[in-house]
């Protein structure tokens, strides 16, 4: 067995912390305020009651007309309820909110079309129908109730890809010892330096499940790079297969395996048997790739036009292509922009009400990134990169590259750029260079000391940027014209009333639950952090 970065009770420290702060968020998350979850859970509710996903131009739920009806969500949704306006209104407006979230209803909830379009039927099938069996239990709970069950499960696929990952590296089953040495370091680190792993993930959405198949993509990539048998190379061709079934965001992830797998064709070439049997791998494992996911994108294509699906896609297309759309809508200010909107909306985002702290606050975790990005190259230009690190770099350069593809296509039709906190779902690939960062920078006193700081800097961020969520959410005041933020002096006299907090959120959610819950999971997640840096520093005075 390898001996990890970290000694056990630190890695299980910091995996529970994790745990814990997601069912946390989960607990004070009013319904369908995760991204896009009013299409998440529409798709859901069809599969589950009709065995059929939609198709583009398909409706929603009439589930979701009526909850808007009568109860607050996220602005992007358009109801006629903002949470400030909700809690401002008569007693009886907020009580039949408060039953459309927490009463069962009169008959299981079943699908039956309304008025919004679903915009997430450009999704692949397999997530909504590995959640299909949970909606059917709960369909006569409580929306609410429903909603912690399949946002819970949803996180557990998401967290347990961070733990399939963590234990194939902690049992050598990578078969590389400088990747299992290092990468349980930057898994276990990861929510706790990134919070915005925790909005991304608990929620409704099939990013959790694509971090599943993203452990299991890189354990089979760094075994196969090692020797490679052909049950190996089906294996990761039902993978990759799986994931491009849940998310076409695989893509980028599928071209770096198969990239892979022919660099170690070329690799092979001066030893006849090894060449055979690598060509004779690729060959089975691209079959099997094509078998179980391409029958999808050839029916998308038929259907919108695109490989993808993708609604922005088709729109951009029916409206004269990319280049006249940006010459109309964007300009070199938003291209300029563009990056750095993405690299903050990997750091913080907030939920899909987008209330956010000062920037100033986010500094630091940009800091601490930075501080690793750094690190993770001077650890690579020192020990030199293998074909397992081969594979991450290329998977990100190719998904950063397929991200600025589409932040030109939404600067095309919305002025905006894409998010990039669909990051988060290649956790367990992308952990190895964030476990190499740390490794290089905890092994520098200079440098150790500020890391120190700034590890337990991201967990207290955490907490004060989902307080003002929570007080948002609470009907505590509008946001600032122009800004995704409070006054301060709202914010205060908010905090000053906490009773009444109290008492408007468990309308919406499960307030009480949650606090326990979040404080528990930051506490452990800034003891896990402080157990991280004191054993590297104990390896480093070692040596």
């Amino acid at each position: 067995m390898i001996v990890p970065s970290l000694p056990i009770r630190a890695l299980a420290t910091l995996l529970l912390g994790s745990l814990l702060v997601g069912f946390a968020h989960i607990a004070l998350l009013p319904p369908f305020e995760g991204f896009d979850e009013t299409g998440h859970f529409a798709y859901i509710q069809q599969v589950a009651t009709t065995g059929h996903w939609p198709v583009r131009g398909d409706p929603m739920s009439r589930d979701i007309d009526d909850y808007l009806a009568v109860a607050p969500t996220a602005e992007s949704m358009h109801g006629p309820w903002t949470y400030p306006s909700f809690f401002r209104a008569d007693a009886t407006v907020i009580e039949r909110g408060q039953q459309a979230i927490h009463q069962p209803p009169a008959a299981p909830r079943g699908f039956t079309r309304g008025q919004i379009g679903n915009w997430q039927a450009q999704h692949p099938p397999l997530y909504y129908f590995a959640l299909a069996p949970a909606y059917r239990i709960s369909e006569g709970w409580g929306l609410g109730a429903q909603l912690f069950l399949l946002r819970a499960i949803s996180y557990l696929l998401a967290w347990g890809g961070l733990c399939v990952a963590l234990i194939a590296a902690v049992k050598s089953a990578v078969r590389n010892e400088r990747i299992a040495t290092v990468l349980p370091l930057g898994i276990a680190l990861w929510p706790a330096i990134f919070p915005m792993w925790f909005p991304e993930m608990a929620r409704l959405g099939n990013d959790s499940l694509i971090a599943i198949f993203a452990a299991c993509t890189f354990i089979l990539i760094c075994r196969i790079a090692a020797e490679g048998t052909l049950r190996e190379y089906a294996l990761l061709g039902l993978t990759l297969g799986l994931a491009l079934l849940t998310k076409a965001t695989f893509l980028p992830v599928t071209a770096a395996a198969f990239l892979l797998l022919a660099l170690l064709i070329w690799l092979a070439r001066t030893v006849p048997d090894l060449l055979y049997r690598r060509i004779k791998g690729l060959i089975v494992c691209v079959a099997v790739t094509a078998a179980v996911s391409a029958w999808w994108y050839v029916t998308k294509f038929l259907e919108t036009g695109t490989f993808i699906g993708s609604n922005d896609d088709a729109v951009l297309k029916s409206t004269g292509g990319l280049i006249a759309a940006l010459s109309k809508n964007a300009d070199a200010l938003s291209l300029v922009r563009s990056p750095f909107a993405m690299a903050e909306s990997f750091l913080w985002a907030g939920t899909w009400s987008f209330v956010l702290p000062s920037r100033v606050t986010v500094l630091p975790i940009a800091v601490m990134t930075a501080i690793i990005g750094y690190g993770g190259y001077r650890y690579l230009r020192k020990h030199g990169p293998n074909l397992g690190d081969g594979f991450v770099l290329l998977t990100l350069v190719l998904f950063t590259i397929a991200l600025l593809q589409h932040t030109l296509v939404l600067l095309a039709l919305i002025g905006s750029p894409a998010p990039a906190w669909y990051l988060h779902s290649l956790a367990p690939i992308l952990a190895l260079l964030v476990g190499y960062g740390l490794a290089d920078a905890m092994s520098r006193p200079w440098l150790r000391g500020a890391l120190s700081v700034l590890l337990v800097y991201a967990p207290v961020f955490l907490v004060g940027a989902t307080l003002l969520n929570v007080l948002f959410f609470a009907g505590c005041a509008p946001l600032l014209p122009g800004r995704r933020y409070f006054s301060r002096a709202d914010a205060t006299a908010c905090l000053a009333d906490l009773p009444r907090m109290r008492a408007n959120l468990s309308v919406l959610a499960a307030p009480d639950l949650g606090v326990v819950l979040f404080l528990a999971g930051s506490l452990l997640l800034v003891i896990g952090a402080i157990l991280a840096v004191r054993h590297r520093a104990s390896i480093t005075s070692t040596r």
